[in-house]
């Protein structure tokens, strides 16, 4: 079965961010887990401090599994892991296809393309113009308006 890990390193880390992503990779293969080629990493800003970090580098792999018992170990491993701020797994085939931020936004901008020439080519929409209602003259005394109410109001 295949599986993604998506994982946070601290930003002060970046220097060390290699050595961490071989040991992560240890940590599955040592599970039996196979890597695809692709992987994302991607710098970003955090939305909240986590261990006093405000940035951090995202990295995510999917990897094939054939005994899924081992995820267990997997976790155990990750969680023993001081330098991973934060880690998700995954099934890979309850999630979107692994692209990277490049590929992200000109997709972004593929979809948003024809779009914006729809909008182009819409008519703009002309308010209709109401013609002012017609007011009928009557004649009407104040007593008649006084009847009125009073008929209504039962007064």
């Amino acid at each position: 079965m295949k599986y993604e890990i998506f994982y946070l390193i601290g930003g002060t880390r970046e220097a060390d961010a290699e050595k961490i992503r071989k040991e992560v990779s240890e940590i599955i293969a040592g599970a039996g887990g196979v890597f695809e080629e692709k992987e994302t990493l991607e710098k970003r800003k955090l939305s909240y401090k986590i261990k006093h970090e405000t940035h951090g580098i995202y990295i995510a792999q999917r990897f094939e599994l054939e005994d899924n018992q081992k995820i267990g170990d997997i976790v155990g491993k990750m969680n023993l892991n001081h330098e991973v701020l934060r880690f998700i797994l995954s099934r890979a085939s309850e999630l979107p296809p692994l692209k990277s931020k490049e590929e992200r936004i000109a997709d972004q901008e593929k979809r948003s393309a024809p779009a914006e020439r729809k909008k182009e080519e819409k008519k703009p929409i002309v308010p209709e113009v109401k013609k002012p209602i017609e007011q009928k003259s009557a004649d009407v005394n104040k007593e008649d308006i006084d009847k009125k109410l009073e008929e209504i109001l039962n007064i």
